[in-house]
């Protein structure tokens, strides 16, 4: 009988087994999850160029070995080489496909495959249709369910069985132990990268739950700067301002003291909220510190009222333990940010740390009120 820490053990794994085999496919997600992190096109030109390599295999080798007398096997092979090639260019000159285009991309090249391994079985057209098979594998590891890549990974088991026993036909052997034997030394690489897209989305899960806030549900300061770049790359008018906020809540140690800290905690929920609904929906709202609070987001010049939307709704009555907050405040043209030569989170930091010191002039002020500062106000 297994221990009780060997059982939950097993527990565990069989719930995060099912919650990612059942999980819904984001793909528009797993793609932003590369796109966060400037790295989407170059990865979209990269998956173009190899598949311009499969055609130059393809062309390079299986031609020559289809030889001018097998006229078919050579349609069969540029055949090939014409479907990829399409890809290619879409791959390297459009958009991120969607995922009914990315499932057609498996699914033609899922079958080009095949035809090229199994017209002419010979250990040549196996090895090539093998590399490309998992070539696609790879791709659906991070870019698909795993439903999808289980029914490509059995396609593949089809595949090479039928092939196995084709090629075990032409060289008078027993067909089906000849396939057995094949299938047994190919699944450990065909069923990898099941396996590895298991291990990848749960430790993006807990990567993504790292730059979250547990108790708010806001950003934390790590999916603050993860976030910010979107910020910065939506489209805005000329002539933005972006806006930095750092929000702290007054005698917050108070209330703990009085109320304990269940209460506490019910109170940074609240203002959470308050804060999300007196902001627009693509402003930036974090929990960076006990009960400190950030909020950044692009504004009209010269906009001071959304710090003020912001202290009015967490000063507004509540039930119990009501609370303000001191606010600090910082403008910075949107273009410094976005300038070829700027470090953008360089910058940031340094307009928080700039709000922050206005937020302790608020403090010193008797808190409850809100404190603008420039650069220029900083450098004085």
């Amino acid at each position: 009988m297994a221990s009780l820490p060997e059982s939950r053990s097993f527990a565990v794994f069989r719930r995060l087994a099912g919650e990612w085999w059942n999980a819904p496919v984001d793909y528009a997600a797993q793609v932003q999850y590369f796109a966060k992190r400037s790295m989407a096109e170059a990865i979209r030109v990269l998956i173009g160029v190899g598949n311009g390599l499969t055609v130059v295999t393809s062309l390079a080798i299986l031609l020559p070995w289809a030889g001018p007398e097998r006229l078919v096997s050579r349609i069969v092979v540029a055949s090939f080489a014409v479907v990829v090639m399409f890809w290619v260019i879409r791959w390297c000159f459009r958009p991120w496909p969607s995922l009914p285009m990315s499932r057609a991309f498996v699914i033609s090249c899922d079958i080009g495959i095949a035809t090229l391994a199994l017209y002419e079985p010979t250990w040549l057209s196996g090895l090539y249709g093998f590399n490309a098979f998992t070539q696609l594998s790879v791709y659906l590891l991070f870019f698909d369910g795993p439903r999808f890549l289980a029914l490509h990974t059995l396609w593949i088991f089809a595949s090479t069985a039928v092939f196995a026993m084709r090629a075990a036909a032409e060289a008078h052997f027993d067909g089906v132990v000849f396939a057995v034997s094949i299938l047994v030394a190919t699944t450990p690489v065909l069923a990898a990268p099941v396996g590895i897209q298991f291990g990848i989305r749960t430790l993006r899960n807990d990567a993504n739950e790292s730059g979250t806030d547990p108790l708010t549900g806001l950003l934390n300061r790590r999916g603050l700067h993860l976030y910010f770049a979107d910020l910065l790359s939506a489209h805005h008018p000329s002539g933005g301002q972006l806006a930095v906020m750092v929000a702290d809540l007054d005698h917050f140690k108070d209330i703990n003291d009085t109320f304990g800290h269940p209460i506490g905690d019910d109170v940074l929920i609240r203002t959470a909220r308050r804060i999300e609904s007196a902001v627009r929906g693509r402003a930036l709202v974090a929990r960076i510190g006990g009960e400190e609070f950030v909020v950044i987001d692009v504004t009209e010049p010269g906009d001071t009222q959304t710090a003020e939307q912001v202290r009015c709704a967490i000063a507004a009555p509540a039930d119990h333990a009501p609370v303000t907050a001191s606010i600090g405040v910082t403008h910075v043209e949107l273009g410094i940010f976005t300038a070829p030569e700027a470090d953008p989170m360089a910058l940031l930091d340094t307009s928080l740390s700039r709000a922050d010191q206005a937020m302790l002039d608020a403090k010193r002020k008797g808190g409850n009120t809100t404190v603008h500062v420039t650069p220029a106000d900083q450098d004085r």
